[in-house]
């Protein structure tokens, strides 16, 4: 085993592996998932990866989650939404106490021209997805897509995602953000695991699942895609204003694939294939500029 997955070892990945399960639940029994989540923070605890003030800081943020769903007053609502809103971005952000996300991979190169990466196992970011599941019971439930979304069948809907792809990954090639450089790094099995169950899923759960969904009651389905689409270029602004611009068009190309299908699924899918492509066959994360 390289020393790049020497902190792959049993038993401070077992945490992670609990909630692998747990969110693969999710989609398929629910309450066996609150069950594993629960297990996972009881051995994340044990094995020092979550502090007694990360667990207040859930207990605290479920708490909120699950008052803001049961209470019908209008704006103790609102308080109570907001404030796990902004519990929600700061566990994004890892800016709450008490988590010890795990280092796995610590600045590898993809390839000679491609920047530093490094891959944190995130336990506080997940954790995202079960407060709205708290809030919004229904946030992974089928959305009710236009009347006009009917007459786009899967064939149709393939091509454009492929354009969408290939706009995307040539805009980001101009900038140039990234560089055509295909191979595949021996550590791709870890970054499809970590990307797809604790990036894609809890981004797309929170970006379209539930505000993209919220918007388009409050406005319009679509005026929900676009804004939803902005705040998640917004959200990459780490990177640099041609990367939000790039992050902006692909949060409207998976919340196009949300609007259309319905199915949190189906965005998910998307969001975690764009990211696969880039990896395989471009700079990853991104281009050094010499």
């Amino acid at each position: 085993m390289s020393s790049q997955f020497s902190t792959l070892l049993f038993p401070q990945v077992i945490p992670w592996c609990l909630l692998f399960f747990s969110i693969v639940s999710v989609f398929i029994k629910p309450k066996v998932a609150w069950f594993s989540i629960a297990i996972t923070l009881i051995s994340a605890f044990i094995l020092n990866s979550i502090s007694i003030v990360g667990i207040g800081v859930l207990a605290v943020l479920f708490s909120l989650a699950f008052i803001a769903n049961k209470n019908s007053h209008r704006w103790v609502k609102v308080i109570l939404t907001s404030l796990v809103i902004i519990l929600c971005i700061g566990l994004a952000a890892h800016l709450l106490p008490g988590f010890n996300n795990l280092l796995v991979l610590d600045k590898v190169n993809k390839s000679i021209n491609s920047s530093d990466f490094t891959l944190y196992l995130n336990l506080d970011k997940p954790m995202i997805l079960f407060a709205l599941l708290l809030m919004v019971p229904t946030v992974l439930q089928f959305n009710a897509k236009p009347r006009y979304c009917e007459r786009i069948g899967t064939l149709q809907l393939f091509l454009l995602v492929t354009v969408g792809f290939i706009v995307i990954l040539t805009l980001a090639s101009i900038i140039p953000l990234i560089q055509f450089e295909p191979s595949i790094p021996n550590w791709w099995w870890l970054f499809a695991l970590n990307n797809l169950l604790l990036t894609c899923v809890i981004e797309e759960v929170f970006f379209r699942g539930y505000i993209q969904q919220k918007l388009a009651i409050y406005f319009t389905p679509i005026a929900g895609l676009f804004i939803a689409s902005l705040l998640f270029g917004v959200a990459h602004f780490a990177g640099g204003l041609a990367y939000v611009l790039i992050a902006t068009l692909a949060g409207v190309l998976y919340g196009f694939i949300y609007h259309v299908t319905g199915k949190i699924t189906y965005a998910i899918l998307g969001h975690f294939v764009l990211n696969f492509i880039h990896l395989s066959l471009f700079t990853y994360p991104l281009l050094v500029k010499h």
